[in-house]
């Protein structure tokens, strides 16, 4: 027997088990490419994809950012009118 087929037979287990860990690993990587190439939002807790709505509601969506900065302002002007004792 040749001293070469042991390393052989090595490099090609090593090499079919390192592609039966990469398979889905690239199949997630296309399935998210192929999701946000459609216009979709890849969701990577749940691992499916999104479709986006038509219309950005802003209102809603900057709600937060608006109360916080009223609710700072507030504080801010309260603040600065009274003096500490």
């Amino acid at each position: 027997m040749n001293k070469g087929i042991p390393y052989l037979l090595a490099a090609l287990v090593l090499l079919t088990w390192s592609a039966g860990w990469a398979e889905p690993v690239l199949g997630l990587f296309q399935h998210a490419q192929t999701c946000l190439a459609g216009g979709g939002d890849f969701d990577l807790l749940r691992l499916r994809c999104q479709p986006q709505p038509s219309v950005v509601y802003i209102g809603r969506a900057t709600l937060w950012f608006w109360l916080g900065g009223i609710v700072f302002a507030v504080v801010a002007l309260l603040g600065t009118r009274y003096k500490a004792r």
